[in-house]
């Protein structure tokens, strides 16, 4: 019998977020995988230490972040391979996400491959924006408001019309390199009272104003501008 392929949410940092369906299922996996990048750093992997089951087999996955289309492709193509091999012994795996699993995550490219020939279960997580949200102590979002999550890598015309298309509480993910960008389309747009978080959850962790923020902040920081904060 073929095993399933779960996406466990492990929320943007601090361990005490993950939730008890998670930490249940990451407890009893026969197999546990994160994705690694080219420094071979693993945040996911950190996070689900204090629940990691002692007899399971870890899989970590080389990753080429930012690496050309056809080499991520291929990244994924064996990673799954690879995955598949432990669902087709009928081992239950399950794959350590940060945040939430189907929010810019590459488990979304690892389930469309498996789930032709094996069964694949998301677990939601708590996302970066609401854990952003919670270190801010102030609302996404209110009433009638309206928040936008927005990639930081994605084209900065295409982010200049979404920041321009009205007020609302935009979320920037992901936004370490592209503080610069954002500061200065935020600038443009009038709006002024945007934070920068980064290590959420984690030691170190930083909360600061937009203006003071590094220009090259870590990766996973996030930048929340909120609605109702343009300036005449």
């Amino acid at each position: 019998m073929s095993g399933t392929f779960y996406g466990l949410g492990l929320g943007p940092g601090d361990a005490e977020l993950i939730t008890v369906k998670s930490w249940r299922l990451l407890s009893t996996a026969d197999v546990v995988c994160w994705p690694v990048g080219p420094s071979g750093a693993a945040l996911a992997r950190q996070i689900a230490d204090p629940f990691m089951p002692d007899n399971a087999i870890e899989l970590p996955l080389p990753v080429p972040f930012g690496a050309a289309p056809a080499d991520l492709d291929a990244a994924y193509a064996d990673a799954a391979h690879r995955i598949a091999r432990h669902l087709s012994d009928g081992r239950e795996v399950a794959y350590l996400c940060l945040g939430d699993p189907l929010t810019y995550g590459s488990f979304a490219l690892l389930a469309a491959r498996l789930a032709i020939a094996h069964r694949v279960v998301a677990i939601p997580g708590v996302s970066t924006a609401q854990a952003a949200a919670a270190a801010l102590s102030r609302p996404l979002a209110q009433g009638t408001d309206i928040i936008k999550v927005l990639p930081a890598n994605a084209d900065p015309d295409r982010l200049q019309a979404e920041i321009a298309a009205g007020d609302a509480t935009l979320v920037f993910l992901k936004a370490g390199r592209h503080i610069g960008l954002i500061r200065r389309l935020l600038n443009e747009a009038g709006i002024r009272d945007a934070f920068a978080v980064a290590h959420l959850g984690q030691d170190g962790e930083r909360i600061v104003a937009l203006k003071e923020a590094e220009l090259r902040s870590p990766y996973f920081s996030t930048v929340i501008a909120f609605a109702g904060s343009r300036a005449p």
